[in-house]
């Protein structure tokens, strides 16, 4: 079955409803809720789809052409091109304009925020989607007249057909009964020559005017095009426009979604405890480096932060040990160990040649055999060892030589 739930709000947060099948236009099941009150599984079981009626005296609603590129500055621009027609500040009205038409026209409805903040937080927990919105001045609206002027009773609805133009105002509304001959000759006007559909309470005759039975608005809502439901604003959001309830498909997973939540807070705390502690260890082993810098090379002249201190305190440790790229402590070991066997040859001075990587040295034998000795035992380390001549001294045979590394 093809079934509809009518919502309409009343005084003191009621809600009244009914069911009516689409295909037949019978109304199945009706009733009123008080405030609070929610409809039973048993009467929605069937239903499809929610159209909820406000009352047509709190709805401004106008059909524009918006110029704008997207429905975020439609969204924008609609407030200001209705702004002279509604009797309150923008700030307290909610005006939102509907899906663009082929011929670029929206459906514009202007409300007051705080009431329709009420009525969705009433109305929202009992639809069934698809939820569509509906002022009850347009659901009066007669096919093919250019007027419709219906007697809701407690108030008389108008409505124009959205294809004619008409200069200025609201497209549909409700005014006060009592002001009804005021106002129906400007509002016939405006209609020109077309059809005027007429309640026949109201009690007016003429050439274009033809009678209308006052119905039931439920019915009428039903019966409503869905391509019209679907083309007016979304006052109660985009959401209930779907038939997805997002909701209900999330609610299962909303307990393991705390607990995962719960789990990525404490693996953040955790690793920020982790984090705050390898700061603090990595500042204090910056002191403890900058400490040790200062220790070992009181005069360097300037301040150091922790990497450069580690970097000159790494290559001080090579120099000492001998290791590393320092040819001129390798070159004073091989010095030592080409000597270490000698007591006859002494070692006077030693200069050091980085552009060569040699070292010259100034020595006292005291035999010129010594300095061949002194090669043999060169060649046996792998040693480069070149004769810088000799002479006789007062000490003994004063010669020089230059070691080089293989």
């Amino acid at each position: 079955m093809s079934l509809d739930l009518i919502l309409k709000p009343g005084p003191q947060d009621s809600v009244g409803w009914s069911v009516v099948d689409r295909r037949t236009q019978a109304r199945l099941r009706d009733g009123r809720l008080e405030a609070s009150e929610t409809l039973d599984a048993a009467t929605v079981g069937a239903v499809d789809r929610t159209v909820i009626l406000l009352p047509g005296e709190h709805v401004h609603l106008s059909r524009l052409a918006i110029p704008a590129r997207s429905e975020r500055e439609a969204r924008q621009a609609a407030p200001y091109l209705v702004e002279d027609e509604i009797a309150a500040r923008l700030a307290d009205t909610t005006v939102l304009p509907g899906p663009r038409a082929e011929d670029d026209q929206r459906w514009v409805a202007a409300i007051d925020a705080a009431l329709l903040s009420q009525w969705r937080e009433r109305l929202a927990p009992l639809v069934v989607r698809p939820a569509f919105v509906v002022p009850d001045s347009l659901v009066a609206a007669e096919p093919g007249a250019a007027l419709t002027l219906y007697d809701r009773g407690d108030a008389v609805l108008f409505a124009y057909d959205p294809d004619i133009e008409i200069s200025a105002g609201p497209i549909a509304g409700a005014m006060d009964a009592a002001l009804f001959g005021a106002v129906i000759q400007p509002l016939a006007q405006a209609a020109g020559s077309g059809e005027i559909a007429v309640s026949r309470s109201l009690g007016l005759t003429g050439a274009n005017f033809r009678a209308i039975g006052q119905g039931e608005m439920d019915l009428r809502a039903s019966a409503m095009a869905p391509e019209r439901l679907s083309a007016l604003p979304r006052l109660f959001g985009e959401a209930l426009v779907s038939t997805m309830d997002w909701s209900a498909l999330i609610r299962p997973l909303r307990r393991p979604a705390l607990m995962a939540a719960g789990l990525l807070v404490a693996f953040c705390t955790l690793l920020g405890g982790e984090t705050v502690y390898f700061r603090l260890q990595a500042a204090r082993f910056e002191t403890a480096t900058i400490a040790q810098f200062n220790h070992a090379i009181p005069d360097f002249g300037r301040s150091v932060i922790a990497a450069e201190a580690e970097r000159f305190l790494s290559e001080r440790v090579a120099r000492l040990e001998g290791t590393g790229s320092s040819a001129f402590l390798q070159l004073l070991a091989a010095l030592d160990d080409l000597t270490a066997e000698s007591d006859r040859i002494r070692i006077d001075h030693v200069r050091f040649d980085p552009t060569r990587d040699a070292l010259s040295v100034g020595a006292t034998y005291t035999d010129f055999s010594d300095f061949d000795a002194l090669s043999a035992r060169a060649a046996r380390l792998g040693l480069r060892l070149d004769d810088g001549g000799a002479r006789e001294g007062t000490s003994g045979i004063e010669g020089e030589f230059v070691v080089r590394l293989p």
